[in-house]
């Protein structure tokens, strides 16, 4: 793929009193993008994204000196925190939900950092295979794959192949990031608390993910049987780890991984004890951190 040289030159501020500049390219305003409220030098190479504040808080104390580092909360949603970790610079972003918030997310830190990227999701997700039970983390080294609700389809009454897209590829993570985030968490959390699997993430909490939802025409009933028997077993489903590994395997000098802490388990319907799940948060929060700082650029 052939990238632009004009596509990196970003001008400082926009002209004159616009609401920003650049309306076909990437948004700026004040030298600052449009949606995270960053510019250059405030994002490290290495990126963590995290959906919750929560998340990135818990993240944030891990740092080397947490009280000193960057810190920046958007209008649009995003907080980044900016320091170091085991003396290696490094982000953590608090990204939101959803496939447009991780498109802002990886495209505007794209296009404010020089040189090459290593961005980890570190999310939370439901677990849809029997091992993927509350409390364990699910590193997604066979990638993820997309499903979301066909608008086209007209009938959604009953279930049928027309009603939900799923993608027949899986965007896959870089290999060697994979497998170092894989040994990272195992190393923190045990083997018996790691399972690598494959992810679905899905356009919605709701449809996309078989919810049940007696106000809509949902005719979802069928989605996860689709899933399996288009791509075998099915480790996780949630909303934002797709878009993460497309995108990185499309840009400019990025790697990515995702991983995520199973919050329930679908078909069992068992549900995380809280202080559970926090600790599984820290712990892989360590082993992400540990990855990224570790990672070649």
């Amino acid at each position: 793929t052939v990238f632009s040289d004009t596509c990196q030159k970003l001008p400082e501020k926009a002209a004159g009193n616009s609401y920003y500049d650049d309306t076909n390219g990437v948004p700026l305003e004040n030298g600052r993008v449009h949606h995270l409220g960053l510019k250059k030098g405030e994002v490290a190479n290495r990126v963590v994204c995290v959906g919750s504040d929560s998340r990135a808080l818990i993240l944030k104390s891990l740092l080397d000196d947490p009280d000193n580092c960057f810190e920046l909360r958007s209008p649009r949603g995003f907080t980044c925190y900016t320091g170091a970790y085991k003396g290696v610079r490094v982000s953590v972003m608090a990204t939101g939900m959803g496939g447009p918030m991780m498109d802002f997310a990886v495209r505007e830190s794209r296009a404010i950092v020089e040189g090459p990227m290593v961005m980890i999701r570190l999310g939370s997700c439901g677990g849809v295979a029997a091992a993927a039970t509350p409390g364990v983390v699910v590193a997604n080294t066979p990638g993820s794959v997309r499903c979301s609700r066909n608008v086209d389809c007209e009938d959604f009454s009953a279930p049928s192949d027309d009603c939900y897209l799923i993608t027949k590829n899986p965007a896959m993570p870089d290999e060697g990031l994979a497998s170092a985030l894989a040994a990272s968490l195992r190393k923190e959390l045990g083997n018996a608390n790691v399972v690598e699997g494959l992810n679905c993430s899905a356009d919605s909490f709701y449809d996309a993910q078989w919810r049940k939802d007696p106000n809509f025409k949902d005719a979802n009933t069928d989605v996860l049987a689709r899933l399996q028997a288009m791509h075998g077993a099915v480790a996780s489903v949630e909303m934002e780890s797709f878009y993460l590994l497309h995108l990185a395997k499309h840009a400019k000098r990025m790697k990515a991984a995702s991983c995520a802490v199973v919050a329930a388990n679908r078909i069992s319907g068992a549900v995380v004890d809280r202080d559970a799940f926090k600790a599984a948060e820290r712990a892989a929060g360590v082993a992400v951190l540990s990855a990224v700082a570790a990672a070649e650029l």
